[in-house]
């Protein structure tokens, strides 16, 4: 037979493994994004190092 303090202890254990389990994904989904934000980020530099560069000042082509 189980006491509630056994009861309890079981109940917080799991909740403990549960939140570890979520903390896991989460960090996983983070390092994800972080290396999405660092590979978009190349490629906005990227696309500013070979896009124009003609200022913004001067009319469209068609004037």
């Amino acid at each position: 037979m189980t006491t509630p303090v056994e009861e309890h202890l079981a109940h917080n254990t799991a909740a403990i493994d549960d939140m570890s389990a979520q903390m896991a994904q989460q960090w996983a989904a983070i390092r994800r994004l972080e290396a999405q934000v660092e590979r978009l980020a190349g490629l906005i530099q990227a696309i500013g190092e070979d896009g124009p560069s003609a200022p913004d000042d001067m009319p469209p082509p068609h004037y």
